[in-house]
């Protein structure tokens, strides 16, 4: 009995080969998928991390773009401030200061901070206080207003529109909303627009209030883009004003300004009357003036060119004549050296005939008693 259980014993179960086998390659099997597991996770964190640093760069991007958008709408208006600011300053020296004041409040508007607009300002609102007892001077007589209700005032802008009275009408459909503010507003607003329009062209081409005419442009664009006329106006407006502010002051850019618009606009006038082209050739010659006096008289033949151009002056061609001849002087003649000897001709005397005419002696009587005599 006791050899039997030892017997039983001795007879352990080994795990078969193929057995063994399958399970080391089930175990290798399990490593394999940890390790590819540990594997992706790592490639997701990098495509993460890429995601992550890619939606970064384009969120810097996109506030730096933002911030450059900001910063160019600010030199914008600063330039808006600058030039109304300017047209402000004008109309005080010219003591318009009813448009000053228009000018800076605009200013006040867009840019309330701009240098020395606070000063500006108060000295216009000082000068209209202490013009407000003087007696203005009279005006021509302007149409009245009819002021019996809404539906009258908007009748009487439709003619004053179609009739092409643009300060009329912008004055009517003034009333019109004082009176009545919920009046047909679109239409009203439309014809406003469009006698604000045609209004500021007036002032520009018609009337030469060019600062004012810029003054109403300015306020169309806050509403709608400006056609492409009312653009061109604008420039040429602005041309006309820049190159103004170098007059007596530099007169090569009132040459370049001026003859910018005298290809483009030649009859715009501000409210001397003087157009672009009589500022053109004005400036042209001071500033030849200014050229000769400095010697350079080549270039300033080119001014009193331009001044020709458009009328023949006879002094400014003696002003051309002699910088032509300084710019280009006459080649002079070169005269006989020192070690050259002049030979002068010498003149010979006429030459006197040698041969003498003969004087042949009369014929001789024939002899008394001779033949045939008897």
């Amino acid at each position: 009995m006791a050899k039997k259980n030892l017997e039983d014993t001795q007879h352990i179960k080994t795990i078969a080969p193929e057995i063994q086998k399958a399970s080391d390659d089930s175990l290798n099997d399990t490593q394999s998928i940890k390790t590819q597991s540990k594997r992706w996770k790592f490639i997701l964190l990098g495509i993460l991390l890429v995601i992550l640093f890619a939606a970064g760069g384009s969120g810097l991007g996109y506030y730096q773009g933002i911030q450059q958008r900001l910063a160019f709408e600010n030199e914008e208006v600063l330039t808006q401030a600058a030039l109304h600011y300017q047209y402000g300053i004008q109309a005080i020296e010219a003591g318009n200061y009813d448009l000053a004041r228009t000018q800076l409040e605009y200013v006040l508007q867009i840019y309330p901070s701009f240098p020395g607009l606070t000063e500006k300002y108060t000295e216009v609102m000082v000068k209209l206080a202490g013009e407000s007892g003087i007696t203005s001077p009279a005006l021509e007589p302007t149409p009245t207003i009819d002021n019996q209700g809404a539906e009258a005032l908007f009748a009487q802008a439709v003619q004053a529109e179609q009739s092409q009275q643009w300060a009329l009408a912008m004055q009517t459909l003034e009333a019109l909303r004082n009176e009545d503010y919920t009046y047909r507003t679109i239409e009203v607003d439309g014809m406003y627009f469009t006698a604000l329009r045609y209004r500021a062209v007036e002032l520009i081409v018609t009337e030469g209030n060019l600062e004012e005419g810029l003054y109403f442009l300015a306020l169309l664009e806050k509403y709608a883009p400006l056609d492409h006329d009312a653009v061109n106006y604008a420039v040429w407006a602005r041309l006309y004003l820049t190159g103004a502010s170098f007059w007596d002051l530099d007169w090569s850019q009132v040459v370049n300004y001026f003859g910018q618009l005298t290809g483009a606009f030649p009859y715009m006038h501000d409210g001397t009357g003087w157009t672009a082209t009589d500022r053109y050739v004005k400036g042209s010659e001071y500033y030849g003036d200014q050229l000769a006096g400095e010697g350079k008289h080549c270039e300033a033949i080119k001014q009193y060119q331009n001044v020709l151009n458009y009328s023949a002056l006879e002094y400014i061609q003696d002003k051309y004549n002699i910088s032509y001849i300084k710019c280009y002087p006459p080649t002079p003649t070169p005269g006989p050296t020192a070690t050259e000897s002049v030979e002068t001709p010498t003149e010979e005397p006429p030459a006197v005939p040698t041969d003498t005419p003969t004087v042949e002696p009369p014929p001789e009587d024939p002899p008394e008693g001779g033949e045939g005599s008897e």
